[in-house]
C-alpha cells in the first residue's frame, strides 16, 4: 500500500514539471543585406577613362559618406578614373594615389563641360552688360543739370543758364586738348551730335579760371560742362561761360 501510494505522488510531480521551450536566434535578413552592400561599395570595375568635375568636390579616403576628405578638387578638374560600380562612390587616380569621389560630382562627356562652360560665360557677359547699362544710366543721371530754362542754340546765340551768361565759340581745340592733356585728363575729345565739342561726359567751356579752375566741373544748359579754357569775356563777366561747338 505504501508502495503504491509513494508511486502515485512520484509520478503525478513529474508530470507537474513542464519541459522549458528553446529558441534559436534568428538571422536578420536585413543586417545581413547591409553588410552585404558595404562590402559590394569596395568592389569597381576596372577602367582607365578621363573624368570631369561638374563641381567642387572632395575626394575621400573610402568610398562612402563617412569617409575622411583627403584632397580638393576644383570645378572641370579632369581626374583619372579607374574603377567603376553601381553605387555612390567611384575611385579615381591623382599621383599614384587613390581617392574616392562621388559619381554624381563628375561626367564622362566633356561635351557637357563644354556646354556648362559656354552657359556660364554667357551668365556672365550678360550680367557684365546688365552693369554697364546700370552704370551708364547712373552715368547719365549723374550728368543731368535739372535745367528747365532755356538752352543755348545755333539760333539763341546768348542765354542765361544755370551758372549764367553762356555764349558759343568755334575755334581749333588741339591747343585746349593738349593743355588739358597735361594736367592728367586724357578723356576722349569728340563732337557731339548736337555739334556740342566734348571732353569725355563734358560739355568744354571756358570760364574765368580764378572762378572755375581748369578742371573744374560746372553746370550749363547743355549739360555738365568741365573748364577747358578761358577768354576776355571773363574780366567783364566772370560768370559766363562760353560754350566750344562746331556751329
Amino acid at each position: 500500500m505504501m508502495k503504491q501510494l509513494f508511486a502515485s505522488i512520484l509520478l503525478g510531480g513529474l508530470s507537474a514539471i513542464s519541459t522549458p521551450e528553446i529558441t534559436l536566434n534568428k538571422v536578420h535578413a536585413p543586417i545581413y543585406e547591409q553588410a552585404n552592400l558595404r562590402f559590394e561599395k569596395y568592389f569597381f570595375e576596372p577602367t582607365q577613362e578621363t573624368a570631369y568635375l561638374i563641381e567642387d568636390a572632395k575626394g575621400k579616403d573610402i568610398p562612402e559618406e563617412s569617409g575622411i576628405d583627403q584632397i580638393s578638387f576644383s570645378k572641370y578638374d579632369a581626374v583619372e578614373l579607374s574603377g567603376i560600380n553601381n553605387y555612390d562612390y567611384w575611385k579615381v587616380e591623382v599621383d599614384g594615389k587613390t581617392y574616392y569621389l562621388e559619381q554624381d560630382s563628375i561626367t564622362l562627356d566633356e561635351e557637357v563641360i563644354q556646354d556648362m562652360k559656354e552657359q556660364e560665360e554667357a551668365k556672365r557677359k550678360a550680367e557684365e552688360a546688365e552693369r554697364q547699362a546700370q552704370e551708364e544710366a547712373k552715368r547719365q543721371e549723374q550728368l543731368k543739370t535739372n535745367w528747365n530754362g532755356p538752352v543755348l542754340s545755333p539760333s539763341a546765340g546768348t542765354i542765361v543758364g544755370p551758372s549764367g551768361k553762356e555764349t558759343y565759340y568755334n575755334l581749333p581745340m588741339e591747343g585746349v586738348v593738349s593743355i588739358m592733356r597735361g594736367m592728367g585728363n586724357n578723356d576722349p575729345y569728340w563732337v557731339r551730335e548736337d555739334g556740342v565739342k566734348m571732353l569725355g561726359d563734358y560739355v568744354m567751356v571756358a570760364a574765368h579760371l580764378g572762378l572755375h579752375p581748369r578742371g573744374s566741373i560746372v553746370d550749363s544748359s547743355l549739360g555738365k560742362a568741365i573748364v577747358c579754357d578761358t577768354g576776355g569775356f571773363a574780366h567783364s563777366n566772370p560768370n559766363q561761360l562760353d560754350i566750344a561747338t562746331a556751329w
